[in-house]
């Protein structure tokens, strides 16, 4: 679990377009909403090897050392939303920690910035 596997080396969605809903159960939103694209993953030291599933093995050899969501995605080549299902369950299962900066949790919501968008565009 300690190198991040080569560009082209994870999992391809090109093989198979049912393997995704497999993935993930038919699941199409994580278990948890408290990570975004930008915060930082990180796998939690184990003394014994696990056993898990390749594609979840593959997550946590990326998440090694910290890295973002985003950049788990672009490592493994799982996609986006199917990532953040995997990652809420390693998160649920203790195997991962996340971290989510200040900012992104007291961002403005979405109709707050339509409304500010309103008002620019009122000028």
């Amino acid at each position: 679990m300690s190198s991040v596997p080569a560009r082209g080396e994870g999992w391809s969605a090109e093989s198979s377009l049912i393997r995704p809903y497999s993935l993930t159960g038919g699941r199409t939103r994580p278990s948890r909403t408290d990570f975004s694209m930008t915060s930082q993953v990180v796998a939690v030291p184990v003394v014994e090897r696990l056993e898990v599933d390749a594609e979840l093995e593959l997550i946590l050899s990326v998440c090694a050392r910290p890295v973002s969501v985003a950049e788990v995605a672009s490592y493994s080549g799982f996609p986006l939303g199917v990532l953040r299902v995997l990652l809420a369950d390693l998160l649920d299962q203790g195997l991962v920690m996340v971290h989510t900066s200040d900012w992104e949790r007291r961002r403005p919501d979405a109709r707050t910035l339509r409304s500010v968008l309103e008002r620019i565009r009122e000028l």
